[in-house]
């Protein structure tokens, strides 16, 4: 295989996968048929679709095509799964988000109120919040990180493009 058609095949994994590409699961599908740069091959498929109606999306360093946010205000989905979420389940999220990984112990001790099941619940059935494991200490209790459907629904690359504190005291305000 030779490198163009490498990042046919690369840009035909993206497409026709059902879930975002890592590196790594790219790199094996890839290194079946020769040893590759991967990374110009991305960035060689970025800069294709840059100003395409879609483009290639990049969330915690997996790929996968979307709409162009340009074009966000003319496309939208006539049927839209509303769901509302508790004060409980806002103030769970936004503590998960900004302290993670964090046990329901924890997230009780800054609300100052019990975490019902239910809460969490919710959460992980829109895949906002996943388990990271456990906690080394008496209980061992399970911790909890957002996932990557709230970077997705969010518009975030990376937890770290979370307003800071102070940035929303002064919105707020």
């Amino acid at each position: 295989m030779d490198s163009k058609t490498a990042k046919k095949y690369v840009e035909s994994l993206i497409f026709s996968s059902l879930e975002p590409l890592s590196k790594n699961d790219i790199k094996k599908m890839l290194a079946e048929y020769g040893n590759f740069d991967l990374e110009k091959i991305l960035d060689e498929i970025f800069l294709d679709y840059k100003d395409r109606g879609i483009v290639l999306a990049n969330v915690e360093e997996r790929f996968f095509f979307k709409t162009s946010d340009y074009l966000k205000d003319y496309l939208t989905i006539q049927t839209k799964k509303i769901k509302n979420l508790s004060s409980a389940a806002i103030e769970t999220l936004a503590i998960i988000s900004y302290h993670q990984p964090v046990t329901r112990a924890e997230i009780e001790k800054i609300r100052g109120k019990p975490v019902f099941r239910g809460t969490l619940d919710s959460l992980l059935e829109l895949k906002w919040i996943k388990p990271h494991g456990r906690r080394e200490t008496p209980g061992r209790p399970v911790t909890w990180v957002t996932d990557y459907e709230f970077l997705k629904h969010f518009g975030l690359s990376s937890i770290k493009d979370l307003p800071k504190v102070d940035e929303l005291e002064s919105i707020i305000l």
